[in-house]
């Protein structure tokens, strides 16, 4: 090995960003789904976060084998940072990036034009890169949530009054507290979370995201102040995924409330073309339907239901008509669709979404598991439900519409009046043959753990958190 290549290599080594912070490509969540998720952050969170944003979507472009388009992130991270004149420090990831990838690329010259930079990135550098750590990691997936903690931890010691900095570390605490399971909720008086999650709030009192993360912290303790939390949010981003996707949470968590719809329909007058408040308002509706015919005998021909049902209808076409890539609310207007007696309106829709390729796994298991119940219910045809049952239970996602298609498998075959014995012994064997898949780790977990064992490397599985 030459000097030079020596001398190069301890410079790299010495780089400070994503490529040299040992990330494991096999500990990140859902690596195919980071770009869609950064994207829309780059839309509609603050343009502060964007180069970040940029950084990621290069190390992830290389790990995709795409080194051109990690290129082309990292030049755009670098523009944003050059538009807004940010400090020489704020460069160095952006720098490192660089100069990491030109050395992967083999463009020898480029890579040392970026090394110079690095070198030249002035004070302030330590804590700049555990910031840009700690919003690294935390992006990555709950693998990293630890190390994205620690991190924040150590830029808050240094800058203990930091906006973006006590952000991060609220947002990462929230995360690590939603990762333990326990039958009961913890009091915001004995949340970590709860309590940085409004310190957070009050050095920013306009951030949308914070506001809606503790009003989930709240949810069950303080009402008032929790609905006043999520109506601001909703008034402040309406159409933004990172707000809709914990109000969605909220509504589903407080279920159907004159409250909650009042809020959706006051956040709808100023976004008029917000698909999500029609599907919020839309389920709201639905569930008062639902509690409407518990309360009158489950009889569905009473004027107060017929009127329920139309006006769900309305809102869930609405819904689609703003946003038709939406499979859930597509789901729910055939569902509603069914529930009205509109079969010939309602099969069409799950029929032509089961033949949409471009369905992520979780979509076509959750329309699977639905048209099942379809076949079941409305139709009346169990051999038909039975096959969109099996095909949702062999989509190896643990979700609630894997549970639901196991639950109707197990009670169809035990419906010995009407199908044949040995169909339901059918359907036992199948669940059994499924299950025992489910035990075999996956052919390339078997190789990874082989290849330990031959390295004599004991005790290094570390069991993955997943979001």
């Amino acid at each position: 090995m030459s000097a030079d290549k020596v001398t190069r290599d301890g410079k790299l080594k010495n780089l400070e960003c994503l490529f040299t912070w040992d990330v494991d490509k096999d500990d990140i969540n859902d690596l195919k789904g980071i770009p869609e998720k950064l994207l829309d952050r780059i839309k509609f969170c603050p343009r502060k976060y964007h180069a970040t944003y940029f950084n990621i979507l290069a190390f992830v472009s290389h790990l995709q084998g795409k080194p051109g388009t990690a290129l082309a992130y990292l030049g755009k991270s670098e523009a944003v940072l050059k538009e807004d004149k940010r400090d020489e420090a704020d460069f160095l990831v952006t720098y490192s990036s660089f100069a990491w990838l030109h050395h992967h690329m083999g463009n020898l010259d480029d890579m040392e034009t970026y090394l110079g930079k690095v070198k030249s990135t002035g004070e302030g550098r330590e804590v700049t890169v555990e910031a840009e750590k700690g919003w690294s990691f935390i992006r990555l997936g709950a693998k990293f949530y630890p190390r994205a903690k620690e991190s924040f931890q150590k830029a808050l010691k240094a800058k203990p009054d930091s906006v973006s900095y006590n952000v991060g570390y609220a947002v990462v605490l929230y995360r690590l507290e939603e990762l333990v399971r326990t039958d009961f909720k913890v009091a915001p008086e004995d949340s970590l979370a709860a309590k940085q999650l409004q310190r957070a709030l009050d050095l920013d009192p306009a951030d949308a995201e914070v506001m809606v993360h503790l009003a989930l912290k709240l949810q069950g303790f303080n009402p008032l102040k929790c609905r006043e939390l999520i109506r601001k949010a909703l008034m402040k981003c309406p159409d933004s995924p990172q707000i809709t996707r914990f109000t969605d949470t909220y509504f589903r968590r407080e279920g159907f409330t004159e409250e909650s719809l009042e809020i959706l329909e006051e956040a709808a007058k100023r976004a008029p073309n917000s698909s999500f408040l029609y599907h919020q308002m839309g389920l709201c509706h639905w569930q008062n339907m639902i509690d409407m015919k518990k309360s009158c005998g489950w009889r569905t021909g009473t004027p107060q239901v017929k009127a329920a049902i139309a006006e769900t209808i309305r809102l869930f076409r609405k819904t689609v008509e703003l946003k038709p890539s939406n499979t859930y609310a597509w789901v729910h207007l055939a569902e509603a669709y069914g529930e009205s007696q509109q079969l010939e309106r309602a099969e069409p829709i799950f029929t032509r979404l089961l033949s949409d390729e471009s369905l992520s796994d979780a979509e076509q298991q959750h329309c699977h598991n639905k048209y099942g119940s379809f076949l079941m219910y409305r139709r009346k045809n169990h051999a038909k439900a039975i096959e969109q049952f099996k095909k949702a239970y062999k989509i190896r996602i643990d979700s609630r519409d894997r549970s639901q298609a196991r639950e109707k498998l197990v009670k169809l075959a035990g419906q010995k009046s009407k199908m044949r014995a040995q169909e339901g012994d059918n359907i036992l064997a199948f669940l059994s043959a499924v299950d025992k898949q489910d035990r075999q780790p996956a052919p390339a977990a078997a190789a990874a753990a082989a290849a330990e064992n031959v390295k004599g490397l004991a005790d290094s599985f570390q069991t993955k958190m997943t979001l």
